[in-house]
């Protein structure tokens, strides 16, 4: 599902039954084209201020196998050494199904 909320920022909620591979690559594949939509020539100009993009995924499958008991994920761009976010406008949240019940 490809949503836009008030504020024109750009939600993808995706609900996945079977566990797939490279479903995180997937994920952030997505989430280029609400970004690239956002920078597309308007009139004469590129618009480069972009809205927030969030990519919402509800999984059925264990998706992160480390950690036994965390159900939720936020995940933001970071730099590594700071561990500060870098980039406030990505965000993917992503709910492990079987751990949450």
């Amino acid at each position: 599902m490809y949503c836009t909320n008030g504020k024109g920022e750009k939600i993808i909620v995706e609900m996945q039954k079977a566990e797939q591979k490279f479903f995180k690559d997937r994920t952030v594949f997505y989430s280029t084209f609400p970004i690239q939509e956002q920078g597309r020539n308007k009139g004469s100009k590129w618009n480069f201020k972009l809205k927030s993009v969030y990519t919402i995924g509800i999984l059925d499958f264990v998706f992160q196998e480390s950690d036994k008991d965390k159900y939720f994920h936020e995940v933001k761009l970071t730099e590594q050494e700071t561990k500060e976010v870098f980039y406030e406008k990505l965000t993917f949240l992503y709910l492990e199904m079987p751990k949450f019940m």
